[in-house]
C-alpha cells in the first residue's frame, strides 16, 4: 500500500472516492458541477477524514496542490465544445504530479459501435441513437432508466478517440493507451454471453489511461 493524492472529476455520491482512501490514498478531493450532488456527498461522508467535495466545473477549476491520480468516469463527453474539452484536459494535466496518472471512461468514439437493444434497461443508461456514419463531436441523447422506464435524459458529445488523443498530446501527456472495460465474473453471469458479445465488439464504452 502506498500513499497518494487523488482527484475525482464527478463524485458519484462519493463512494468511489471513499474506496481510494481505503486503498491507501492520503487525501481525496472530488468535485462535481451539480451543487445538489456535492451537498449529498458532504452529508453522506461527513465523518470521513481526508475526503473533500467541491462544487466546480471540469472546464474551470483550480486547487493549490497536485495529485498522483485523477479520474473522470463518464465526464468528458458532457463537454460539448472542443476548445473547452481541450481546456479541461490541460487543467487536469496541470494538477498532476510528474508521472501522474489520469484514468477515465467515455463512450467509444469510433465507427461501428452498436449497443444491445435492451442496454438501457439492463445497465441503467444508454445512448438513444448514434449517428451513422459517425460524426466527430456529434450531439446525442442519453437516456437514464429507473426500472423499465426512462427517468431523465441528457445531451452528450461523441468526440472521436482520435480527437481525445490530440487533446492528450496538446496538453503535454507523455503517453496514453485505450483499454476495453473488464467485466467481472459476476457481471458476466448477470449480463450473459450474448449481451456482452454485442456490447464489447467493439466496446460501447472505452477506458483511457494517460501519463504526465
Amino acid at each position: 500500500m502506498w500513499s497518494f493524492a487523488c482527484l475525482f472529476l464527478y463524485t458519484n455520491w462519493g463512494h468511489n472516492a471513499l474506496s481510494f482512501l481505503q486503498w491507501g490514498a492520503r487525501k481525496v478531493i472530488g468535485f462535481d458541477y451539480s451543487q445538489e450532488m456535492i451537498e449529498n456527498c458532504k452529508t453522506l461522508h461527513k465523518e470521513s477524514e481526508n475526503l473533500e467535495f467541491h462544487h466546480k466545473s471540469v472546464t474551470d477549476f483550480k486547487f493549490n496542490e497536485k495529485f498522483h491520480v485523477a479520474t473522470a468516469v463518464f465526464v468528458l463527453q458532457y463537454v460539448h465544445d472542443k476548445q473547452e474539452l481541450q481546456k479541461a484536459i490541460r487543467l487536469i494535466w496541470e494538477h498532476l504530479e510528474d508521472d501522474g496518472l489520469f484514468v477515465g471512461l467515455i463512450p467509444n468514439g469510433v465507427e461501428g459501435v452498436v449497443a444491445p437493444k435492451n442496454a438501457g434497461k439492463v445497465l441503467g443508461a444508454e445512448i438513444e441513437k448514434r449517428q451513422v456514419p459517425f460524426v466527430d463531436g456529434g450531439l446525442v441523447t442519453a437516456n437514464f432508466y429507473e426500472g423499465d422506464k426512462v427517468k431523465c435524459t441528457s445531451t452528450m458529445a461523441l468526440h472521436s478517440n482520435e480527437f481525445y488523443e490530440k487533446c492528450f498530446k496538446a496538453a503535454g501527456f507523455s503517453k496514453f493507451e485505450w483499454l476495453a472495460p473488464r467485466i467481472s465474473e459476476k457481471g458476466n453471469k448477470v449480463l450473459g454471453e450474448e449481451f456482452l458479445h454485442q456490447f464489447m465488439n467493439p466496446p460501447c464504452d472505452i477506458v483511457f489511461r494517460v501519463w504526465k
